[in-house]
């Protein structure tokens, strides 16, 4: 993220920390998917971590360019399939299901759309004003419409949910996708992703508030 290394290090040890706990509170298989979403974040800012002391010190090209494509595989690749996937997994409803499962589609081909460009284009990271600059090829996050279309796979299937405490996840990430939008446009990519693995804390709480349904739904022998 932004800020420095030490920023994106211990957001990453909090968020894993979180991501632990919300995988063990997972009482059911089909919300495994939902509960990795923190662990996986704050793998993504691990990666993001690396990628500032890479750029910071002389000789570590191997590290930046492991750490440049790991933060960006999460951002571009896994998490408009992953979301929509989790989200789809949980939904009882069937009308809201079939919504995000064309979610999903839609991040299905975004996935093999932004894979090519990243495997097509130079991509290239550098600090600027205590922020990460991403760019691929001639693309960057300063296209508004680019950010349109990654919010329907990877936010709105929080909106599409049945789930009220889902939905309201669904709202603050979208309230702070236009935050990073209209303030930080230029580092959309790095500051969005933080404030989202930030948000995904709360994901541990949806859990265990759910715990009670869940517990009453098992049958007694």
């Amino acid at each position: 993220m932004c800020f420095s290394a030490e920023v994106s290090f211990g957001a990453s040890a909090v968020i894993s920390t979180v991501g632990v706990v919300a995988v063990k509170k997972s009482a059911r298989k089909e919300q495994l998917f939902f509960a990795l979403i923190p662990l996986m974040f704050g793998v993504q800012q691990f990666f993001e971590g690396w990628l500032w002391v890479a750029l910071q010190n002389e000789g570590y090209r191997t590290t930046e360019m492991l750490a440049k494509y790991g933060f960006l595989i999460f951002a571009q690749l896994i998490w408009p399939v992953w979301v929509p996937l989790s989200v789809y997994k949980i939904e009882k409803n069937r009308k809201r299901k079939r919504m995000i499962g064309g979610s999903l589609i839609l991040g299905i081909a975004m996935f093999a759309l932004l894979a090519y460009r990243m495997a097509a284009y130079d991509v290239s990271a550098h600090i600027d004003h205590h922020h990460i600059y991403y760019t691929v090829g001639h693309f960057n996050s300063t296209n508004w419409w680019s950010g349109a279309l990654y919010l329907l796979p990877a936010v709105f299937p929080f909106l599409f949910s049945s789930h009220r405490r889902i939905n309201i996840l669904g709202t603050i990430m979208l309230l702070f996708f236009v935050i990073s939008k209209v303030f930080y446009l230029k580092y959309m990519i790095s500051v969005w992703c933080f404030f989202a693995a930030v948000m995904s804390i709360y994901i541990l709480y949806i859990l265990k508030k759910q715990e009670p349904e869940v517990k009453q739904t098992i049958p007694i022998s």
